[in-house]
């Protein structure tokens, strides 16, 4: 049994505990049949407009959403000092987390969660962390080579 939105009448999933349109809650009880007494709602005449009908409220289901304006992230600016700091000093420490950072904030990006203007500084992050860490590891497989040979 699918629910009806009381708010925007969006037809919902029967297990939906909010409306997918516009997230007011669907409460568990349906609504009631008018009683004995109380007034009723009478039927749209013709001409008249009916809910439902082409004649959405402004916001309804037949608009796309309007979307929260998207709020600067820092982000990248992390993430670009993760592998900086792991390219001078830190190593694995710090530039696999950065280049983890940089791809989380080009898939945010992508979908829109966060600002356009992080993208290079994000992909910069990303791919350096992966060759700030190829660097470290072809610089510790060298290292223990060296440690190796002079033992023997």
């Amino acid at each position: 049994m699918q629910k009806i939105c009381p708010s925007c009448r969006e037809i919902n999933p029967a297990e939906a505990a909010f409306c997918r349109s516009c997230a007011t809650p669907l409460g568990a009880v349906a609504p009631q049949a008018p009683q004995w007494g109380q007034p009723q709602q009478a039927a749209p005449q013709w001409g008249q407009q009916q809910p439902g009908f082409g004649n959405q409220p402004f916001g309804g289901p037949m608009q796309a959403p309007m979307s929260a304006p998207v709020q600067e992230s820092n982000r990248p600016v992390i993430a670009l000092v993760l592998v900086i700091a792991g390219l001078l000093c830190c190593g694995f420490l710090t530039s696999i987390p950065g280049a983890i950072l940089g791809w989380m904030e080009i898939n945010a990006i992508k979908e829109g969660r966060a600002p356009q203007t992080g993208m290079t500084m994000s992909q910069i992050a990303f791919y350096g962390g992966i060759v700030v860490s190829i660097l470290n590891l072809i610089g510790s497989v060298i290292a223990v080579l060296v440690l190796l040979s002079g033992n023997m």
